[in-house]
């Protein structure tokens, strides 16, 4: 199932997101990076490959009539 609105889950969600990107944060600096190259490197990924399209895919959500139904010839 896909959360796409807020909902008393997404302190869970964002507990796991966190312990996976400790975990990911650890290991690249053993490998040598620094915690803020790091960090910058993830924020310039979540900005350019994920935030823009989950902003444009909302806005096309809500572009959308509420009593809208897919015949799947949209394209």
């Amino acid at each position: 199932m896909v959360n796409q609105g807020t909902t008393t889950t997404d302190g869970k969600l964002q507990s796991i997101i966190d312990e996976k990107l400790t975990a990911f944060m650890r290991e690249m600096q053993e490998a040598g990076w620094g915690a803020e190259d790091v960090a910058f490197a993830i924020d310039v990924v979540l900005r350019e490959r994920w935030i823009d399209r989950a902003l444009a895919h909302r806005a096309a959500r809500e572009e959308l009539p509420k009593d809208f139904v897919s015949d799947g010839n949209e394209g």
